[in-house]
């Protein structure tokens, strides 16, 4: 089946976020997208309140939180209970031997705690190559990134208020669980910008 998802979006559980479970539902719907990936700031709290809640049980919601490590972000993909500390290889570490997928989120993005080059040194699955708050500059890098350490390009939304989600889409022909979408954004899925309003 296809499954278009949103692999970040903070709720109103991130400090610097309003978007409640019910905006979030009704976004979805809205924009027509069928998984989301919660990633708060170190916290799974968000996650666990929508994961909870009936009214998403026709959406995929996966687990996912945006670690501040003394690098820059990491996002960890598809674990209920993640490692959220400051040591970036700790983190990579527990996740890897818990079969999680290891994204960096805007890397290149100046104006965040982003990895930038030391990328290459953390392990990552994939590069977050389209982020909807980043300059187009800082989303070239990290596509050039990418493409020089042979590692998957995906993109995401960083939604932090309602109508920003879906804004930046992956489309996997897979089937709808954690463990079919983390394997096929190990896989270079195809990346869609949405809406005029999509991008910085």
């Amino acid at each position: 089946m296809r499954v278009i998802i949103d692999l970040h979006v903070h709720t109103n559980s991130s400090h610097d976020s309003t978007i409640t479970p019910i905006q979030l539902l009704e976004q979805m719907r809205l924009s027509g997208i069928n998984a989301v990936a919660i990633t708060d700031h170190d916290t799974m709290e968000g996650y666990r309140r929508i994961k909870n809640s009936s009214a998403f049980k026709d959406m995929l919601i996966l687990p996912g939180v945006e670690v501040t490590t003394d690098l820059g972000d990491l996002i960890i993909l598809g674990l209920e209970n993640p490692t959220i500390m400051a040591d970036p290889f700790k983190v990579v570490e527990a996740a890897r031997n818990e079969g999680g997928f290891i994204l960096a989120p805007h890397p290149f993005d100046e104006r965040r705690v982003s990895v930038g080059e030391k990328v290459s040194i953390l392990n990552v699955d994939a590069i977050e190559t389209v982020n909807a708050k980043c300059s187009n500059d800082a989303n070239r890098q990290a596509r050039e990134f990418a493409r020089a350490l042979g590692l998957p390009a995906v993109g995401g939304s960083d939604a932090h208020e309602k109508s920003q989600v879906g804004s930046v889409v992956n489309v996997l022909e897979c089937e709808r669980s954690v463990g079919s979408i983390i394997e096929g954004l190990r896989k270079d899925p195809k990346i869609v910008v949405r809406g005029k309003n999509a991008m910085r």
